[in-house]
């Protein structure tokens, strides 16, 4: 059977230059198969009819229901307004459009412009009332199958992220197809890069690392900072199910880091001290000094042939007063010295200690969230009311964030458990270590580094006594 669409002008002759459109709404393996078989469709029928094709407009992996642009189909339409092309041919009108919208608008186009179409899957005539009638009530059907589907497609989402089952999708990395089996040389990596993060190392410097040791990703490129975080973030290597952003609870598949991990991952990722954008930070103590006199962060600054300065600029908005300035390598040989100090005290060896106990945290969040879940499923089942879920709810959800807080507050922890307690050995990791894991040290410790003027009559040169460490509790 046929379909042909007819303008006021297309039953007079054939068409000079058709189209055939070809789409495909979800190509999961990517070869695009759906789209030839339809173009070889297209092709047969067009050979049949004497239309001469003059070019094959494709959207593959795209849905016309979903609202997204179409590239081609765009094209295909300011090219049939255009008079470039006459005639389309498809493999049923479903391809085209599948909204109301969409279908009156191309009734428009083919009437202005005397578009005939040919349809493999029937024949409509578009140029008639009854043609159109039908063409509009096929599209309401479509509409409808297609909301049915994604009505069904949501349920079956929602119930498989209850049930901790997997979503399918791309293989993720550290995991197999199907990501439910554990891949271990990938899961190795990944339990390198949490630990290596939460002791100190930068995101950018993880990505290097693994490009230079040429482990590919998933889709076989190179590691980039965004595909660090995105793969640490995630709540999946810590044996989490998730819906819509929300964690649903645990997973069908093994973690491969702890949750407590996971949750000082996502501690230290939200930390300002840890957000990096642009270039990373060149120096010890950048945007660590503060100015004395208005506490502006002073810039890391050296002209040509002077020594490198900590300097207030003075740009316009800012509030700084441009009235400090002191020697870069003389402030982060001080700030050195004190933190070294600090961190071989007995006080910090205690604090450090600590990291390695089971406060809880951990198992309280995970029964806070399990709560939370609880009273949902309740409410959703009828066996509680609106306002019994909204009071209980408010109480549930504070004590996640509580407990969450408690797990982040480790992440400081965790940078310090890598410090060596012997004084010989964190002198040694300290000049062996790179500038990542000792701003990493420096923030867990050190809040603020304030530099205040310079007393008159005071000593010439350096003096410390302007360098004030504002420490964390």
């Amino acid at each position: 059977m046929r379909l042909r669409i007819l303008g006021r002008m297309s039953d007079r002759r054939q068409p000079r230059a058709a189209a055939i459109y070809c789409r495909i709404s979800r190509d999961a393996r990517g070869d695009a198969l759906g789209v030839q078989r339809q173009q070889d469709l297209c092709q047969d029928l067009a050979d049949r009819k004497g239309w001469p094709v003059a070019e094959v407009y494709t959207d593959n992996d795209v849905s016309a229901y979903s609202g997204k642009r179409r590239p081609e189909y765009e094209r295909l339409l300011a090219d049939l307004e255009s008079g470039a092309r006459d005639g389309v041919l498809v493999v049923d009108t479903d391809r085209l459009t599948r909204t109301p919208a969409e279908l009156e608008r191309f009734i428009d186009v083919a009437d202005r412009c005397g578009v005939a179409l040919a349809n493999v899957s029937g024949d409509l005539d578009l140029s008639s009332s009854d043609g159109r009638f039908r063409a509009r009530i096929m599209g309401a059907v479509a509409r409808q199958e297609s909301e049915k589907k994604s009505e069904r497609l949501r349920r079956e989402r929602e119930q498989a992220a209850q049930q901790g089952r997997s979503h399918g999708g791309r293989r993720p990395f550290g995991y197999e197809p199907g990501g439910v089996d554990l891949r271990h040389d990938e899961a190795l990596v990944v339990r390198e890069l949490a630990e290596r993060f939460l002791a100190g190392e930068s995101l950018p410097a993880l990505a290097k690392d693994l490009n230079e040791r040429g482990v590919p990703t998933v889709y076989g490129g190179a590691w980039r900072t965004t595909s660090v975080r995105t793969l640490l973030a995630s709540a999946r290597i810590a044996g989490l199910r998730t819906h819509k952003g929300e964690i649903t609870g645990e997973a069908c598949w093994p973690a491969i880091i702890t949750r407590e991990q996971h949750e000082r991952i996502r501690g230290a990722l939200g930390d300002p001290r840890r957000q990096q954008r642009g270039r990373p930070p060149a120096r010890l103590l950048t945007s660590m000094v503060v100015c004395g006199r208005c506490g502006a962060t002073l810039a890391s600054s050296q002209r040509r042939g002077r020594e490198r300065r900590y300097v207030c600029h003075p740009t316009v908005g800012s509030g700084a007063c441009g009235r400090i300035g002191v020697h870069a390598d003389y402030l982060e040989a001080e700030v050195t010295d004190q933190v070294l100090a600090v961190l071989a005290s007995p006080a910090l060896a205690d604090m450090v200690s600590t990291d390695d106990r089971d406060d809880g945290a951990g198992e309280e969040l995970r029964a806070a969230e399990e709560r939370l879940a609880e009273l949902a499923r309740d409410f959703a089942e009828g066996r509680i009311g609106r306002a019994e879920w909204l009071a209980a709810r408010d109480v549930a959800e504070r004590r996640v964030e509580t407990a969450r807080r408690s797990v982040e507050r480790d992440t400081s922890r965790s940078v310090l458990a890598s410090v060596p307690t012997d004084v010989d050995a964190l002198h040694r990791r300290w000049e062996d270590a790179g500038l990542d894991w000792r701003r990493a040290v420096l923030g867990a410790v050190v809040d603020r580094v304030e530099v205040h003027p310079a007393q008159r009559g005071g000593r010439a040169g350096f003096d410390p006594e302007r360098v004030r460490i504002v420490w964390r509790a």
